[in-house]
């Protein structure tokens, strides 16, 4: 919801054919950029891991192992460094944050919380998973996001306040990215 509404104010996303398509439990669409989600999984999965597995909290993405996917990275940004203000969503930031940090030094990073049990409840019905799961999951990608981005490089928001005050909301949001130079991942947290 959030990124789409970005979008339409001015947020470059990518190309529409390479974002994630509409299905039937979301037909607003995810707004996820494919390129930025296969990169993420790719990552996680060089570290052991994945959406619903985190690596281990101190890993080190400066580790040299992870230099063809900064190099990956990087060519999946060039497509996007023309442009004014762009950023990409992807919930595998919230585990990846430090890696992209290195990639975009200086990038703001736009924080979404969710109620958990409503994040729980949305992945036991999208993927299945147990509600402690989804609440487990919530609650690393929630505290993983909140260490790796700085508070003046960050802004975190409430999704139920969209649907309250939508409009004081997005006056923060684009006073905050008045930049037109910045570098913005945008989080969704489930």
């Amino acid at each position: 919801m959030l990124t789409r509404l970005l979008h339409v104010c001015g947020l470059y996303l990518g190309l529409e054919s390479a974002l994630m398509p509409p299905q039937v439990d979301n037909p607003d669409g995810f707004w996820e950029h494919l390129g930025f989600v296969a990169l993420n999984d790719e990552l996680l999965n060089g570290l052991g891991g994945a959406w619903d597995l985190p690596p281990a909290a101190n890993e080190n993405f400066k580790d040299t192992r992870l230099d063809p996917l900064r190099m990956k990275a990087r060519m999946l940004i060039e497509g996007f460094d023309s442009r004014g203000v762009w950023g990409w969503k992807d919930p595998r930031n919230s585990l990846t944050l430090p890696f992209w940090q290195e990639v975009l030094p200086g990038m703001k990073t736009v924080i979404m919380v969710r109620n958990p049990l409503e994040a729980a409840h949305s992945m036991r019905e999208r993927n299945g998973t147990s509600y402690s799961l989804g609440l487990r999951l919530w609650e690393i990608y929630n505290r993983r996001v909140i260490e790796a981005a700085s508070e003046q490089n960050r802004l975190v928001t409430h999704y139920d306040s969209f649907f309250e005050t939508q409009k004081s909301n997005y006056g923060a949001l684009g006073h905050s990215l008045g930049c037109p130079t910045v570098k913005l991942p945008v989080l969704r947290h489930w």
